[in-house]
């Protein structure tokens, strides 16, 4: 059974609450915003998505993340919503940037880190620090290369807590950069 087989049906694997609705789209600017962090500067940051790097969006919504990943990347992408499970998938990459859902987070985490070298999120920030399991998880993985923290509401989200764009990669052992979400230029 997908884990994602009773998706938007109160599944209490995930959210007894879990609708349809519960899907957040983040907005196209912030996505944009986001991408850029990992993606522009590529010889001045060696963590940066080399030219050569695949990126997985595994769950598409919308597209904001993926229809912006940079055009010379190799991406690909999934969406449950058009059959195309994350959980399902087999295939190794090099990055993955997206806006996970929060009803399945830690499985959802545990996933990114089996498939991808690097792993940016933009999610609420308590939420990856909110248990010591979660915690253990990441610093196994490696560690936390850049946190980037911005209002909730500036994304567009229903809750009050702050965000963060976080940069997790495999095999991390230096020091991480938390700074507030650069103001957007127009």
């Amino acid at each position: 059974m997908s884990l994602h087989e009773n998706f938007g049906s109160g599944n209490s694997d995930a959210n007894p609450d879990l609708k349809p609705n519960d899907m957040v789209m983040t907005p196209r600017h912030i996505a944009k915003q986001m991408i850029g962090f990992y993606a522009d500067n590529h010889l001045a940051h060696p963590h940066d998505i080399s030219p050569d790097a695949t990126i997985l969006d595994p769950c598409r919504g919308d597209g904001a993340f993926y229809n912006q990943y940079p055009d010379d990347r190799t991406r690909d992408w999934c969406e449950i919503t058009e059959g195309r499970d994350f959980f399902d998938w087999p295939y190794k990459v090099d990055w993955i940037i997206t806006n996970p859902p929060y009803s399945i987070f830690p499985q959802f985490l545990e996933k990114c880190f089996e498939v991808a070298d690097n792993v940016a999120l933009l999610i609420p920030l308590a939420k990856l620090v909110s248990s010591l399991k979660r915690i253990n998880m990441v610093m196994d993985y490696g560690g936390i290369v850049s946190m980037r923290v911005i209002g909730a509401s500036k994304c567009g989200f229903p809750f009050g807590f702050p965000a963060a764009a976080i940069h997790m990669k495999r095999g991390y052992d230096g020091n991480t950069l938390i700074e507030m979400w650069p103001d957007e230029e127009e």
